[in-house]
């Protein structure tokens, strides 16, 4: 495995909905974060969807607010990342349903540079993977920062058939007909539908020509360093590590 790599390798541009080559997937997102943005305009806080060491996603919880992130627009702030703040300037890149999706500057102050590297680091984020109720057909779910999540389906005796590991824009995808898939993340136009503190999300998922070895070695470093069941760690691995070898 290539030590150097780390999730900002991995990571790229959202896609939008427009490209019918996309495949669209229904699954359960978790409205809750750690992540915050406060936008100095105003003072008003936002909730990080997803982070990378080029930029954020913000998401808008009230529509009203897009009025504040006009495509192009450059804007200042303070990022919350484990109860520190840092400063960030970020230009807004794109927008979604109740994303907006933003670019850091290129003058980003190297102390948030240096904490986002390091909050973004799989080790880091593997070991804060929590379960979480399962919902909607998924059996075993784990969250972890920034929209980190690992899912698992069954069939009615108890095997495990499906896997999928979302994790900055990415996503890892098995299941015993298609086999392994890799490749990147974009948000649908579709609004999400809430249940609590669960987002039914539709996400957009390009895959990969093959399966890339980046991808998956960001999600064998993150499982193996968490501390899920090591069974069930075993299976995970045993259905990636073989690829990456």
């Amino acid at each position: 495995m290539d030590k150097s790599r780390n999730l900002e390798d991995v990571s790229r541009e959202q896609e939008t909905d427009n490209d019918l080559s996309l495949e669209r997937r229904r699954v359960p997102r978790l409205c809750l974060t750690s992540e915050q943005f406060k936008l100095s305009r105003n003072g008003k806080i936002f909730p990080i969807a997803d982070l990378s060491g080029e930029g954020m996603a913000i998401r808008v919880l009230e529509r009203n607010d897009f009025y504040l992130f006009p495509i192009g627009t450059l804007f200042e702030g303070t990022l919350n990342l484990r109860r520190e703040k840092y400063p960030i300037k970020a230009r807004v890149r794109h927008l979604g349903a109740d994303l907006v999706g933003c670019q850091f500057s290129e003058d980003l102050h190297e102390s948030s540079k240096k904490a986002i590297k390091e909050f973004l680091d799989p080790s880091a984020l593997g070991q804060e993977l929590r379960p979480i109720p399962a919902t909607d057909g998924v059996a075993v779910w784990y969250h972890g920062p920034s929209g980190t999540d690992l899912l698992f389906w069954r069939h009615t005796d108890g095997q495990f058939s499906r896997l999928m590991f979302l994790i900055l824009g990415t996503f890892v995808h098995w299941d015993e007909t298609k086999g392994l898939m890799t490749g990147r993340l974009g948000s649908s136009k579709e609004h999400s539908e809430i249940r609590g503190v669960i987002r039914l999300e539709t996400l957009l998922l390009e895959s990969d020509p093959k399966p890339d070895t980046g991808k998956l070695d960001v999600a064998v470093t993150l499982i193996t360093s968490s501390s899920i069941p090591e069974d069930l760690k075993k299976w995970c691995t045993r259905h990636l590590v073989s690829v990456t070898e």
